[in-house]
């Protein structure tokens, strides 16, 4: 039966991919893999070296979870030197001391770590909590900590005149300006800065006054469902600080590929993977960003459904990437994709567009229940909605 459906299938995919313009004019590297029963479906150019765009994330995404666990805290911290000298009125309404007014004697740090989640909110939090603990005055500096990360504010192979986000340790929004903002809040807390702002690490002798966190799935949604290129590259710089700071992508990729190595480890010991199931090893491939911006980005649909098969036998990385990833004609980059089709609301899976790259990989559900992972790469289409047409095609095919 499973061997008549795989006929099926090849013949349906051959036939819709002969009469394809852009199968005919493009790259075109497509893999199918059954989680359930553990076997390729289909595959046609599966281990080609091709620029992924932004289906990149999911190397980036998976290999967060993997390594730093759903847990992990994005953690901006506050911080002083010296000493806090604090003054109490005496209240005459309930006859009881209050804590009204005083003085940080030394400098504020507050250390950032390339939170792309900080908003004004939080910083008004931050400063806020400050005020309440009695604070009215540094008599010192404002400082910001900017060791998280090296100082490339850019990723290698970025094209110089696309709308590249900046990197940086003291990020907020896209931009650097987490201490200025900060220094804002703090006045908006009618508290007094009697020294500069600038940058300046902070001392390890330093006392923790206060902190703001977002969580890793906060940050996975953005970087899944929105295709958010700065949330993405803070992944990697986190992945990176595991190696010590300052983080860098070197760092980051090179937790990724232990990964990579892994995955195709257990896939050489596992006789019914297939095809090939890692035995020949990794295909060729380079990472070089979290986000897939890089146009030195390069790997396979092999590569792609070899990190999706692992989320899946991990079930709390599968269970926050499933979250996480946009739904066919509901959310995020694919809410207006494949409606009225068997795929809506089925096919979830992580977009990815360059200028001559559309790829699309992720999860569905066959009518009979079985879980597919699959990857489809387009290398060399400037027909952008003639590339994701096929693609969908595929999808409703597979969820047929």
């Amino acid at each position: 039966m499973i061997s008549s459906l795989l006929v099926s299938l090849t013949l349906a995919l051959d036939s819709l991919l002969a009469a394809s313009s852009v199968a005919n004019t493009s790259s075109v590297g497509i893999m199918v893999y059954d989680l359930d029963i553990d076997s390729c479906l289909y595959e046609k150019n599966a281990r080609q070296t091709m620029r992924p765009a932004s289906t990149q994330k999911l190397i980036t995404g998976i290999t967060a979870l993997n390594e730093l666990g759903d847990y992990y805290q994005y953690t901006t911290s506050v911080s002083y030197t010296g000493t806090i000298d604090t003054s109490y009125v005496f209240c005459l309404e309930d006859s009881t001391h209050q804590l009204r007014r005083g003085s940080l004697q030394g400098n504020l740090y507050i250390t950032g770590v390339m939170d792309p989640k900080l908003d004004s909110e939080d910083l008004d939090i931050l400063a806020d909590e400050i005020y309440k603990m009695g604070i009215d005055t540094i008599t010192g500096n404002l400082c910001g900590d900017a060791t998280f990360m090296d100082d490339n504010k850019y990723g290698q192979g970025w094209c110089w005149d696309d709308d590249n986000p900046e990197l940086c340790s003291l990020l907020f929004g896209r931009k650097e300006g987490l201490l200025q903002n900060f220094a804002k809040a703090l006045r908006k807390a009618d508290i007094v800065i009697l020294g500069n702002v600038f940058e300046w690490s902070c001392p390890e002798s330093a006392q923790w006054l206060t902190s703001c966190t977002h969580s890793l799935p906060e940050i996975l949604e953005k970087v899944m469902k929105n295709s958010n290129n700065t949330y993405a590259e803070t992944l990697l710089y986190h992945l990176g600080a595991t190696k010590g700071k300052p983080s860098t992508a070197k760092k980051g990729i090179a937790v990724e590929e232990a990964l990579l190595k892994t995955i195709y480890s257990q896939l050489s010991t596992d006789s019914n993977s297939s095809p090939r199931g890692g035995r020949e090893g990794a295909p060729s491939h380079r990472f070089a960003d979290g986000s897939g911006l890089s146009l030195y980005n390069y790997l396979s649909p092999e590569i792609e459904v070899a990190f999706l098969r692992y989320a899946y036998t991990h079930e709390n990385i599968y269970t926050r990437l499933r979250e996480a990833l946009p739904i066919a004609g509901v959310d995020g980059t694919l809410e207006k994709r494949m409606k009225n089709t068997e795929a809506e609301n089925n096919v979830r899976a992580k977009t990815g567009t360059l200028t001559g790259v559309i790829s699309l990989a992720g999860y569905c559900t066959t009518k009979d229940g079985h879980n597919l992972a699959f990857s489809i790469i387009i290398n060399g289409c400037l027909n952008a909605d003639k590339a994701r047409d096929l693609q969908d095609k595929i999808c409703n095919m597979l969820c047929k």
